[in-house]
């Protein structure tokens, strides 16, 4: 089965959201064989691709745990912009 989401954050500047893409990045490198994440600034927005051939369990795990990431970096970068 594949599962597949895009997701689109809108930051109001190319800075801020590139700043939200490098902080999450590293978080990246641990994903599933069956698993792929694509991640690039367009604009002012962060657009995310995750993508999955394995068990539906595990890619909600995945989104769930990038989600999470994401947020603690935006807390993170609005709290010191």
């Amino acid at each position: 089965m594949r599962s597949e989401i895009t997701i689109k954050r809108d930051y109001g500047s190319r800075s801020l959201a590139g700043k939200v893409l490098r902080a999450v990045q590293p978080d990246n490198k641990g994903v599933p064989a069956d698993t792929s994440i694509e991640m690039k600034v367009s604009g002012s927005s962060l657009l995310i691709k995750i993508s999955s051939t394995g068990a539906l369990p595990s890619f909600l795990r995945t989104v769930d745990d990038l989600l999470l990431c994401i947020q603690v970096a935006e807390g993170a970068t609005k709290a010191v912009h």
